[in-house]
């Protein structure tokens, strides 16, 4: 672990050693010529950020205000499940569920890595990038509390209920009935939706825009992978998790895009009293 965080640690240092003397033009961030992509109201973000942060500790502590089901030694037939689902389902991997573990958190540390290495080289600002921390701050709330309150709602039984050697330790938390949607998933398709849309549009013109979403969604498919490999999610928990992460990844940042004070459309119509103008942006 210690090699791994000090090969990124010299690749991010070398990395702005490399672009912090002359920046190509079509890698600037858009922000230094056009303006933020993005709008932003510390009241209405400050307001936002306080009521999904309590949305997302009720909906945590949902579960133990509500009567869940109890594990009572029943045995689970995995013919009652969905061909498809059936099909896929593994027994409990402890390894492959740590290894999915490492993935989801590695999602996480990718906004913050690109942008920070922006920063390094200069070519993304530090008011921006508190504007962008609250941002992805809201879209961490929203995606735990849609999850969330979606697993205390469905209370699926996970693929590793139907095998022996399940763990037990996670039957009186009630986590063996949280299967739909996967979590993990969910977390890291959101990240990858949220990177990629961001990086988009602070470079709309860069090189590396698909370096940077592959990349994301690699991670974010390898997680989903190892989530079923693991036996902890069906197929259909995991596609259930790439859909929600990924709208929200993508929704909450494309909100903060209405009202803000560049316009990114290539044409734009433009009514005056005398006459109608039309403009087209190459």
């Amino acid at each position: 672990m210690k090699k791994i965080l000090s090969t990124i640690l010299t690749t991010v240092l070398i990395s702005s050693g490399l672009f912090a003397v002359d920046i190509p033009e079509k890698e600037k961030c858009i922000v230094e010529t056009e303006g933020s992509p993005f709008a932003f109201s510390p009241i209405k973000d400050g307001i936002a950020v306080g009521c999904l942060g309590i949305s997302t500790a009720l909906s945590v502590a949902l579960p133990h205000m509500i009567t869940m089901p109890k594990y009572d030694e029943f045995t689970y037939d995995l013919d009652d499940v969905n061909p498809l689902d059936r099909k896929l389902a593994r027994k409990y991997s402890k390894n492959l569920d740590r290894a999915g573990d490492l993935t989801v958190a590695f999602s996480y540390c990718l906004a913050p890595a690109v942008y920070g290495t922006q920063w390094l080289c200069g070519n993304f600002d530090s008011k921006e990038g508190i504007k962008l921390a609250v941002i992805y701050t809201e879209t961490i709330l929203a995606t735990q509390t849609a999850k969330c309150l979606l697993k205390t709602a469905f209370k699926r039984k996970r693929p590793y209920m139907y095998f022996d050697g399940f763990p037990e330790d996670e039957l009186d938390n009630y986590d063996f009935e949280f299967s739909l949607p996967s979590g993990h998933t969910t977390d890291s398709f959101m990240n990858a939706a949220f990177l990629s849309y961001t990086f988009c549009k602070y470079y709309p013109e860069s090189d590396y825009r698909v370096p940077v979403i592959v990349s994301a969604y690699s991670i974010a498919t390898l997680t989903a992978g190892l989530r079923m490999a693991s036996g902890n999610h069906f197929l259909t928990d995991t596609l259930t998790g790439a859909a929600l992460g990924s709208a929200i990844g993508f929704a909450v940042p494309w909100l903060h895009t209405l009202g803000n004070k560049i316009s990114t459309d290539k044409t734009k119509i433009t009514i005056q009293p005398t006459a109608i103008s039309l403009s087209m942006k190459l």
